[in-house]
C-alpha cells in the first residue's frame, strides 16, 4: 500500500475523521513510528541487501558510512568460491589481521573490520538494512515520506501499521479500549511476521585461541551466487 492508501485507512478506522487535531501529516508520523518499531524489534528477511567494496591489503578498518550508511547487522562477506569469511569479534580481526592467514569480519559501531588471506580485492558486504520504505522507483528509503512511497514489509502483513497508527490516533482522542485492541493487533502481527521470516543473524565468537576456529568448511551459503536467498 502507498503512504496515501495507509493514510486513508487510518481515517477509516477512526470515528470521526474530522477531528481537525489529528492530520494526514500526523498519521504519517504514526506510521514511520511504527516501522521504526518493527525495524527495532527483529532483523526482517525482506531487509536483506547487499553491497560491494574494495578491500586493500593491509588496511581493515572500514567506516560503514562510507559503505553502507543504512548497515543493521552484518550477514556476511563473499568474494568467491574458494573462500568463506568468518564472523568475528573486532578484536580478534585487530590481533589477526597481520598474519594475513584468515577471512574474517567484524563491525564495531561505526566501522567494518575485514582481512584476507588472498591479500586486496573487490568484496561484496551482505546485511541488514535500517531502511523499512521505498519510492515509487524503488530506491529504498529509511522512512515514509511522499504519497507515493511504500513500506518494505510484504503487502499482506502491512494492515499493521494501520493498526498501529489507529492504536496513536485512539490513544490521542481518549479512546483507550480502542487503543489497546489496535495496539494489540499490532503486536500480533509483528509475532506471526517473525515466524514467518526467521532471522539469519549470527552469534560473535568471544574470542579465538587457535586457527581451527576459523573452519574454512561446511560455514557456506546454501547458494554462493545468491547469498541472499533472494
Amino acid at each position: 500500500m502507498t503512504t496515501q492508501t495507509l493514510q486513508t485507512n487510518v481515517n477509516y478506522r477512526r470515528r470521526d475523521a474530522t477531528e481537525s487535531f489529528i492530520s494526514n501529516d500526523e498519521i504519517l508520523a504514526y506510521l514511520n513510528e511504527g516501522l521504526q518499531k518493527a525495524q527495532a524489534d527483529y532483523d526482517w528477511e525482506f531487509t536483506k541487501i547487499s553491497t560491494s567494496f574494495t578491500f586493500t591489503n593491509g588496511s581493515s578498518m572500514y567506516a560503514l558510512s562510507a559503505i553502507a550508511v543504512d548497515n543493521k547487522f552484518p550477514i556476511g562477506i563473499f568474494y568467491t568460491d574458494d573462500y568463506d569469511f568468518e564472523m568475528v569479534s573486532p578484536d580478534d580481526v585487530r590481533r589477526l589481521s597481520s598474519s594475513g592467514n584468515y577471512n574474517m569480519y567484524a563491525t564495531d559501531n561505526a566501522y567494518l573490520y575485514v582481512d584476507t588471506s588472498f591479500g586486496s580485492g573487490t568484496l561484496q558486504y551482505h546485511y541488514y538494512s535500517t531502511y523499512m520504505a521505498k519510492t515509487s522507483g524503488g530506491s529504498w528509503i529509511a522512512q515514509l515520506s511522499t504519497s507515493s512511497d511504500v513500506p518494505l514489509i510484504p503487502d499482506r502483513w502491512q494492515s499493521m501499521l494501520i493498526d498501529y497508527a489507529a492504536a496513536r490516533c485512539y490513544q490521542k482522542e481518549g479512546l483507550n479500549d480502542d487503543y489497546s485492541i489496535a495496539y494489540n493487533d499490532f503486536i500480533k502481527s509483528l509475532e506471526r511476521m517473525k515466524r514467518e521470516f526467521p532471522s539469519r543473524r549470527k552469534n560473535t565468537p568471544k574470542r579465538m585461541i587457535h586457527i581451527n576456529e576459523l573452519s574454512l568448511t561446511n560455514k557456506l551459503p546454501k547458494s554462493k551466487s545468491n547469498p541472499l536467498d533472494q
